[in-house]
């Protein structure tokens, strides 16, 4: 018998074949991009800038992949606003809270607007004197009714479950709200701004340069044992959010490892039929994701090396290029993109739909709602 579907997850289950929704989100991340440099979301973050500008602590909270996105956005208020920044699981936050909320700026991410962890979080921050201020793509939904402060989106809710435009949509705005309160501490941000406006049209040329190369590696590696990411710096993050997708999507034993706790023990559990997606960005992390290469391939495991340099490492089994020179600290961006399509791949290589994490089986969907419901 088939269960019945929640209506907020419905539309997970409408497509049979390629291409699914995913498919739909992964190419639709460009215009979400463009999206959020519309010159109505650009004013909505310059007033929500102002408000926070004399908080001395910024906060960023969320789950799943808003929470991967809060990581690496804090990299970019330190990195570029010099900002004493904290990327929180919302639940953290809410159950083990910070000390002198007062003065802090609490960012809240969620796609739907509706987690219950991130709605409660922003509902006692707020109460505690923070200035609140929310990433969204729904509205109107309980979380943009609780903040003060709301940048939202236009493109409104993805269908799939596992979520991809939300992510880089979610980085576009926290990106340029760390230049924007670079801009209001008097420091030059030109660069930044460039960069940004560079954004869409580099994720396309990244889109389309993976695809052939992801449909391969997938249908050769569909079957590997685990796969893990890894990453340092921004691209922790981004290994975090690549662990979930291949975890969501495809159904994949997936870990997301930093990189020098990778070198210096979690290999140890490593086998031949393991695979290793190694984001070896230009900046201080690079090398220590050239020493992992080195251990992984003398274990035997297949490594994959997503890279913005010229690769000057030991012999890998796959090498993705980046664009060159764009700053490390936005390389989350478009460090995500082959691993989205990857993923896609991978999930139709093994006879899964990659929209709705396998909730037709009527036990998964039961445990999935039993779970979603928990809360303080």
């Amino acid at each position: 018998m088939k269960p019945e579907l929640p209506e907020a997850i419905s539309h997970a289950f409408e497509r049979q074949a390629h291409p699914y929704h995913m498919w739909d989100g992964i190419q639709s991340i460009p215009a979400g991009m463009e999206d959020i440099l519309d010159p109505q979301v650009l004013q909505a973050i310059r007033s929500a800038t102002v408000s926070m500008q004399a908080k001395t602590t910024i906060h960023l909270m969320g789950c799943g992949t808003s929470y991967f996105a809060a990581g690496a956005i804090a990299q970019a208020f330190q990195q570029i606003a010099r900002r004493p920044t904290y990327a929180w699981e919302a639940f953290e936050f809410l159950a083990y809270p910070p000390v002198d909320m007062a003065n802090s700026a609490l960012v809240s991410i969620s796609h739907t607007g509706s987690t219950l962890p991130v709605v409660h979080a922003i509902d006692m921050g707020r109460a505690n004197g923070a200035c609140t201020i929310s990433y969204t793509d729904v509205v109107p939904s309980p979380l943009s009714r609780s903040s003060e402060w709301l940048v939202a989106s236009t493109l409104g809710a993805e269908p799939a479950l596992p979520k991809t435009r939300s992510y880089t949509s979610a980085l576009m705005r926290g990106y340029l709200q760390a230049v924007e309160l670079a801009r209001l501490a008097g420091r030059p941000v030109e660069g930044w701004e460039d960069a940004l406006r560079r954004a869409p049209a580099i994720a396309s040329r990244v889109i389309a340069a993976s695809d052939e190369q992801a449909r391969s590696l997938a249908g050769a590696w569909a079957t590997s044992r685990r796969i893990i990411v890894t990453g340092g710096g921004p691209q922790y993050a981004t290994a975090q959010e690549g662990m979930l997708k291949l975890t969501e999507a495809a159904k994949v034993s997936s870990v997301a490892w930093e990189i020098e706790e990778a070198v210096h023990g979690t290999w140890a559990s490593t086998i031949e039929d393991d695979l290793l997606i190694l984001l070896a960005m230009d900046g201080p992390s690079y090398k220590s994701a050239v020493r992992l290469v080195g251990g992984m391939k003398t274990v035997g495991s297949k490594v994959w090396v997503i890279t913005n340099r010229a690769w000057n490492g030991m012999a890998v089994d796959a090498v993705t290029s980046l664009p060159p020179g764009e700053p490390e600290v936005l390389m989350p961006l478009y460090a995500i993109l082959p691993i989205y399509l990857f993923t896609y791949f991978t999930a139709l290589a093994k006879n899964l739909s990659p929209d709705n994490m396998g909730l037709t089986n009527p036990r998964l969907l039961d445990a999935r709602m039993q779970m979603s419901s928990s809360l303080l």
